[in-house]
């Protein structure tokens, strides 16, 4: 009998453009593809801290820039993401069902990606335990709920 996964389906994933950036000083760059991010107060996305509520995650950063300097580029707003690592210092279990937020995200033009960490709540749950069985340092797949 063949065997069913669940994989990261292109076709239900929603994104949106935008600048990149906490300023034209400090943008976001293809070493922070993957990685959470918010909305900004200057029409712009921001790396999420630890504990944040993720808006979204950075999927593109083109060769140009926009408003004075900011990097521009695309935020996967929804859908699923296979490669979120749940965070370090995560004391608990990242099980099927549980909400999540932003874990610790290294420094931007940091290569990384998707950290989470158990948050109550949050906009984003685990939907398959990828590698290990959840707790700090495995792999999950989350989807925007």
């Amino acid at each position: 009998m063949a065997s069913f996964s669940f994989t990261q389906n292109v076709g239900e994933q929603q994104y949106a453009s935008g600048a990149l950036g906490a300023d034209a000083s400090n943008k976001l760059t293809t070493n922070d593809i993957g990685k959470a991010v918010k909305y900004g107060a200057a029409d712009n996305f921001v790396l999420c801290a630890k504990g944040d509520e993720i808006d979204g995650i950075l999927e593109t950063v083109v060769d140009h820039t926009v408003n004075d300097g900011f990097a521009f580029g695309s935020v996967q707003m929804g859908g699923r993401v296979t490669t979120a690592v749940v965070d370090a210092a995560e004391v608990g279990t990242a099980a099927v069902g549980t909400r999540v937020a932003a874990g610790t995200q290294t420094a931007i033009n940091t290569a990384g990606g998707l950290v989470v960490e158990i948050l109550a709540g949050a906009d984003w749950k685990v939907i398959k335990v990828v590698s290990g069985t959840g707790v700090a340092g495995d792999t999950v797949m989350i989807e925007r709920i």
